[in-house]
């Protein structure tokens, strides 16, 4: 992929991304450079084809982007959503590949690698080390690591981060905010087989696997 092209995709991303109702954007380049595919999260305060409709013309007008429009897919998170908004294909889930914690003193940071086609993402967290809170941490850079592979800043938040026994097992349970241009409350969960921050890893994916969805590469 050539640097013009990745740039263009970048500029092109922020210029979506201030549109009415889009929380998120990511664009796929084609072999050549050019846009091949718009992936649009948003609420739904606007319907998937008026959003569509901006996005063409937003790109047309500013970058003279010429794109049809079964080339943006939008995908938003209210559970009213029409069935019609297109989601990505599901070899868009991340994997979690790594998880590492540091200490010192009364503080820890957390670091959580995501992997997607070869390429992995990392988020980070720090805060107080106590054990109440590291499952929180453990959270919150699993979202950022999510957020860097989506390309967005301040997307989600975390509420609540605890396990939880339910008869003979162990369930981690996340409870999310995504920030988007209307606050949702996500929740993901994960039965714990071994070691309670892995678990959580996988609970904060679960809360945002729809996003993910929506918006990764086909």
């Amino acid at each position: 992929m050539n640097q013009a092209g990745r740039s263009l995709a970048h500029e092109a991303e922020a210029a979506v991304r201030r549109l009415k109702g889009v929380s998120a954007v990511r664009i796929d380049l084609g072999e050549d450079g050019s846009v091949a595919r718009v992936h649009v999260l948003a609420s739904a305060e606007r319907s998937p084809k008026v959003i569509v409709a901006d996005v063409v013309a937003a790109l047309a007008s500013q970058f003279g982007i010429s794109l049809e429009p079964a080339q943006v897919r939008v995908a938003g998170l209210r559970p009213g959503q029409p069935e019609s908004a297109p989601a990505a294909p599901a070899r868009a889930r991340l994997k979690f590949v790594g998880l590492t914690v540091s200490r010192l003193r009364s503080s820890a940071e957390v670091r959580v690698q995501l992997e997607h086609d070869g390429l992995v993402y990392e988020g980070a967290a720090a805060g107080p080390s106590a054990a109440s809170r590291l499952l929180e941490l453990v959270g919150q850079a699993t979202l950022r690591a999510v957020e860097t592979y989506l390309r967005a800043d301040q997307l989600f938040l975390v509420q609540a981060a605890t396990v939880v026994q339910a008869a003979s097992h162990q369930i981690a349970l996340l409870v999310v905010s995504w920030l988007g241009p209307e606050e949702q409350t996500l929740s993901g969960s994960a039965v714990v087989r071994g070691e309670p921050r892995e678990a959580m890893v996988h609970a904060a994916l679960d809360a945002v696997n729809r996003t993910v969805l929506a918006l990764g590469a086909p």
